[in-house]
């Protein structure tokens, strides 16, 4: 079984309603997904009370694969409560404890997973197998596509996740994040199965196919509920319709698409996906995606 838990800033800032607007709702839908529970905690008392009092509620959470914080964050630090080294440390000393063997801690805050800045420092002194994401940047909590990663392999690794992903699948992750829920998925999944779904972003629209056919290929992806790692990782997959004929089939996205048309020969197609000329496996030409579908609904 896969848990989760989530805790956000309960007091805005002076003129500021992230934490009613982005951040509560945020760790609600963690919640939601996940089955688990979450806090807020108050960060608008006066430093070192604020820091303690997130200490405490983590001290309250039972041991997760997932451990979610929303709140506003900086290089080296989160908000006005976790300032110094030594308070990353008490934090380390809080979460270590409550985090199990290979699961992912995810700072949905600006800048927090900058190089050598706050997520590389936790890592460090938490000193057991676990994964921690955190954005370079100061974007939109949870739909901000700069996210690194920090785990310890043969020494510690920093990467950036679309630097994994790459350059041509970089447009389908920043609309992930917007219309999907893999924003809440991804620090548990593989990374080849968050490939997969970037692909089907791809996929989604009208084609011309050597023929010359036309497939309109549909994705009905919904916010899910999700209890074990399988059901993180469905392979994508939903209607086609050869448009020049009527014919009804079905697509899945694997290793490579496959295209199945009932009791007629399955059609296959490499990856990645390529709108600007996609090969067809055993057919001449290439096809092409014509017109962009809708999946998928606005996250927040």
């Amino acid at each position: 079984m896969v848990s989760a838990y989530a805790i956000a800033t309960n007091d805005n800032k002076s003129g500021d309603k992230d934490c009613d607007v982005v951040f509560k709702p945020g760790a609600k839908r963690i919640s939601d997904a996940y089955g688990g529970g979450y806090a807020y905690f108050s960060n608008g008392l006066s430093y070192p009370a604020n820091r303690d009092d997130l200490l405490r509620k983590i001290s309250e959470m039972p041991a997760v694969d997932l451990f979610a914080y929303f709140g506003h964050g900086y290089n080296t630090q989160l908000g006005g409560h976790i300032l110094t080294e030594a308070d990353i440390q008490k934090l380390a000393d809080a979460l270590g404890p409550k985090m199990r063997h290979g699961g992912s801690i995810v700072f949905y805050s600006c800048l927090a997973g900058s190089r050598n800045g706050l997520t590389t420092s936790l890592l460090n002194k938490i000193g057991k197998g676990v994964w921690i994401y955190g954005h370079t940047t100061t974007k939109h909590s949870f739909k901000n596509p700069d996210v690194s990663e920090v785990h310890q392999a043969d020494g510690l690794v920093f990467r950036m996740l679309p630097d994994i992903y790459g350059p041509k699948l970089q447009a389908a992750w920043e609309e992930s994040l917007t219309y999907t829920d893999l924003w809440l998925r991804f620090p548990l999944m593989h990374h080849v199965d968050i490939i997969k779904e970037l692909n089907a972003i791809r996929l989604v629209g009208t084609w011309s196919a050597p023929g010359p056919r036309k497939y309109v290929f549909e994705w009905p992806v919904v916010n899910g509920r999700y209890s074990t790692e399988e059901s993180l990782c469905v392979n994508p997959h939903g209607p086609v319709t050869d448009a020049t004929t009527g014919k009804a089939g079905s697509w899945e996205l694997d290793d490579e698409l496959v295209i199945s048309w009932g009791s007629a020969a399955e059609e296959k197609w490499s990856l990645p996906i390529n709108p600007d000329g996609q090969l067809v496996q055993g057919a001449p030409g290439v096809a092409k995606r014509t017109a962009r579908g809708k999946y998928g609904s606005i996250q927040g």
